[in-house]
């Protein structure tokens, strides 16, 4: 539940606000959205500033003002129905494959294992690691640096190692030639604890192939084989991101023919109304392929209504279905706790359709960004995680599909409330975040530029993309036809991340740490480090919460 609460907040609702409230206020003679983007825009989805709401949420409420609630509420009504939508479709694809994951193919959910060891789920032996030394040696480490740093604040001549903003314990980085890309030296606890469960073929994959990923960027700067942008919300090195797409696109379709037989099963239960299903089942076979079926055709329908083109729809939903897939297995398969997907599904169908959406398909299309834009907590990812741990723990399928159902409405209901409150008390353009300053302002001015200057697909961009589908296929058909291969493909498929740098470093200090237990100490010494691991996770969450108590006292932000 607490997983999937995560799913409604700041990566869905905040932006959403962002993108309807923008608008109007950054409109200006300059820009001329009152003639270029305003009118394409549906009303019913925009704050409208009529009656001065989008101007009081930025700078507060004058005194004696009511807050404008009814202003709010039609955008959001209107929005409503398709954020369910959204996270029916997310939660019914991780419904969908839970059998062929946690059943067949038996993957190792590596985040769910830290939460199941301390409780004593796991499987095996129960480890009981509140008892155990090792367990509070490693809880320390993270707590103690995270100290070191608060104290640094109150006292600059102490020393400290810097404790950025996802946790991680920074040592300086470097730089083989002034053209390629600075490589950050950081390790962080929480990465560190759950890549101690990680498969080795998928440790080696991940941090072997980030660090030969940064050598090609470094190459193919000094040879100029720039493809240009790689769309909005790719942060790196566009052409390493269309190469991982093409993994990506590869590593999802492996994925469904892996789970063919499961998914033909799951059809043919539902066809036979047969309702045997197993306990750890969210729901029938039926209720899956109904509520996945009946939400994307009514998002399909949903977004023909604003204005995007039918064809367009469709490409661009099952793109977006594609990579909530893809995120899910990276995540359960990896353990990577903060991973972004190479591309977004907007990218490339502007750039494959262009103009010929129209201007106000190309508008209607910009506002999903509103959702579908920086991609980091997607309740497909929380809820297959999610159903491992109900499979350990045991809890009813149905139990938890009521649960996630009870807190994801909650939080798509009442996120906005504090947010809009907040704004007409403070002002919104005094919030310490990026978002309603400058969100609007900079998606919309891209999103009018691919039609008004709209780009081809291009040679370059697609030998990346062929590079990327070639490497996971190599990869892939190696892992399957050697037992000896000691790579895993997953890897490739993530390397784009920008999120990566806080992972590979783990990655590598973990892989040499088993390697070596294994090869000195056996199965048996592997268990018996397992719950300092553990305790260098419950560690980092514990220095989070002595930095953020710090650092508000104080009223900085964290770096």
């Amino acid at each position: 539940m607490a997983l999937c609460a995560n799913s409604t907040s700041l990566f869905l609702m905040y932006f959403l606000m962002a993108a309807i409230v923008s608008p109007h206020y950054f409109a200006s003679p300059e820009n001329k959205w009152d003639e270029v983007l305003i009118p394409y825009l549906p009303r019913w989805l925009i704050v409208s500033d009529d009656r001065h709401a989008v101007r009081w949420f930025y700078h507060g409420l004058p005194a004696g003002a009511r807050l404008p609630w009814n202003d709010w509420f039609g955008p959001l009504a209107g929005w409503w129905p398709f954020l369910a939508a959204m996270l029916v479709v997310s939660f019914t694809l991780a419904a969908l494959f839970r059998q062929q994951w946690v059943t067949n193919e038996k993957l190792s959910y590596p985040l769910m294992r830290l939460p199941l060891e301390l409780v004593g789920r796991a499987g095996g032996p129960p480890t009981r690691p509140f008892s155990q030394r090792v367990f509070w040696i490693g809880a320390a480490i993270p707590v103690f640096f995270a100290s070191l740093d608060v104290v640094h604040q109150f006292w600059p001549v102490v020393p400290r190692v810097v404790v950025d903003h996802l946790g991680c314990l920074q040592f300086g980085g470097f730089q083989v030639h002034p053209l390629w890309p600075h490589i950050m030296v950081c390790v962080n606890p929480l990465a560190l604890g759950g890549a101690y469960f990680v498969p080795q073929d998928v440790l080696l994959s991940v941090w072997l192939l980030y660090g030969l990923a940064k050598m090609e960027e470094g190459v193919t700067t000094v040879l100029r084989l720039n493809p240009g942008s790689g769309g909005m919300f790719v942060w790196g090195n566009a052409g390493i991101a269309w190469q991982s797409f093409g993994a990506f696109l590869v590593l999802v379709s492996t994925i469904l023919y892996n789970a063919r037989h499961a998914l033909a099963s799951t059809w043919q239960r539902a066809i036979e109304r047969n309702e045997q299903e197993s306990e750890s089942e969210p729901m029938g076979a039926a209720w899956r392929i109904g509520f996945f079926v009946g939400g994307f055709v009514f998002m399909a329908w949903w977004l023909v209504a604003t204005g995007v083109p039918v064809g367009a729809a469709v490409v661009f939903l099952s793109l977006v279905c594609i990579i909530f897939l893809g995120l899910a297995r990276i995540v359960c398969q990896s353990g990577i706790f903060y991973v972004v997907p190479p591309m977004i599904a907007q990218n490339p169908v502007f750039l494959l359709l262009g103009r010929s959406l129209g201007r106000r398909g190309t508008v209607a299309l910009g506002l999903t960004y509103a959702w579908h834009g920086d991609v980091q907590t997607q309740l497909a990812v929380l809820a297959a995680e999610s159903m491992k741990v109900a499979e350990r723990a045991p809890i009813p399928g149905r139990q938890l599909a009521t649960a996630i159902a009870s807190v994801v409405a909650l939080g798509l209901f009442t996120a906005p409330l504090g947010v809009i409150w907040l704004g007409y008390r403070t002002g919104a353009i005094t919030f310490h975040t990026w978002l309603f300053r400058a969100w609007g302002p900079e998606t919309y001015r891209q999103v009018l530029s691919f039609y008004e200057q709209a780009q081809p697909f291009g040679w370059m961009r697609a030998a990346y993309l062929a590079a990327g589908c070639l490497g996971m296929l190599a990869l892939t058909a190696a892992h399957r036809s050697f037992a000896w291969w000691p790579i895993h493909p997953v890897g490739l498929a993530a390397v784009s991340s920008f999120t990566m740098y806080a992972v590979y470093g783990a990655y590598l200090i973990a892989w040499a740490a088993k390697g070596a237990m294994m090869r000195w100490g056996g199965f048996r010494v592997v268990q018996k480090a397992a719950p300092f691991f553990v305790g260098l996770a419950v560690g980092h969450y514990l220095g989070r919460i002595i930095m953020l108590t710090g650092y508000t006292y104080l009223g900085r932000p964290m770096a």
